[in-house]
């Protein structure tokens, strides 16, 4: 990798053998090495591919203006994150969540505190994530010497949501808060269709959570599961049809907001998942 220009103490942008521009990361990079100059491997602690090409200039603005302490503390917070979540984060993540907070910081040191709308929905429907930016907005406010607020997590929450959720191509973001908002409202038809509160500390809710989360990827990815026999909706429809009547409001929900019919495969792991979280609340 070549040497394009010296970003800060530990931020070179490079040149790959393609010819795509990417962030390189490593302790001092900029006492090492000038422009023009081959990268060493062994010197790259991280890699980070630039793919957002229309915003590749800001993101570059960004970076150089950041204070190294800030890209120090965010990088080791994100590492942190790394070790902790099963799910690999978008290469995005690193630039999103250094521009989100050096504002945050700023706001915050002029007095503006913003509320988080969705912050209860987050926390709800993800835990780990929501449990993982509480400890990386602790470890920033005490090594930042800040006191970024409790609204923040949901924050930091949901730039993590976004990052394993198709964040790192077009449309992510979108995606992100289109996830939490169907989540939302889909855990309300389920309960509103069945006049019962569902038991969210079983066992059966956090399964139910999780084949929604990753339904919803499918859908808004368009990779929704292929049918492969009608007759196995037939039966699971007359197994359980309190569910699958649960599942139509959803299929017209659905319908209504993305355009979309989702398949009946699709419908009977739906069926499965509601028949259970509904039967043992």
């Amino acid at each position: 990798m070549k040497v394009r220009k010296i970003l800060n103490n530990n931020l070179l942008l490079v040149e790959n053998e393609s010819g795509q521009e990417q962030i390189a990361m490593g302790k001092g990079l900029r006492f090492s090495y000038k422009v023009g100059e081959m990268l060493k491997p062994e010197d790259v602690e991280k890699i980070y591919i630039l793919k957002d090409e229309k915003h590749t200039k800001d993101y570059i603005r960004l970076l150089e203006d950041a204070p190294d302490e800030y890209v120090e503390v965010i990088q080791s917070a994100i590492q942190m994150v790394e070790e902790k979540m099963e799910g690999k984060l978008g290469e995005q993540i690193f630039v999103s969540l250094l521009d989100h907070l050096i504002f945050a910081i700023k706001r915050q040191e002029q007095g503006i505190v913003l509320q988080n709308r969705m912050l209860w929905e987050i926390q709800k429907f993800y835990p780990e994530e929501y449990l993982v930016a509480e400890e990386m907005l602790r470890e920033i406010n005490e090594k930042l010497n800040v006191a970024l607020p409790e609204a923040e997590i949901g924050n930091i929450a949901f730039h993590l949501v976004n990052a394993q959720i198709h964040g790192k191509e077009e449309g992510g973001a979108e995606n992100g808060v289109l996830m939490v908002r169907m989540l939302k409202d889909i855990f309300q038809i389920v309960q509103i269709y069945y006049k019962k509160q569902i038991d969210e500390k079983s066992i059966d809710y956090s399964r139910f959570v999780i084949h929604v989360q990753f339904f919803l990827q499918r859908l808004l990815e368009d990779k929704m599961l292929k049918d492969r026999t009608v007759s196995l909706f037939d039966a699971m429809s007359l197994e359980s049809p309190k569910a699958a009547g649960c599942v139509e409001q959803i299929r017209k929900y659905i319908k209504n907001l993305l355009g979309k019919e989702i398949t009946r495969e699709e419908q009977v792991y739906l069926i499965v998942h509601i028949a259970r979280v509904t039967e043992n609340s």
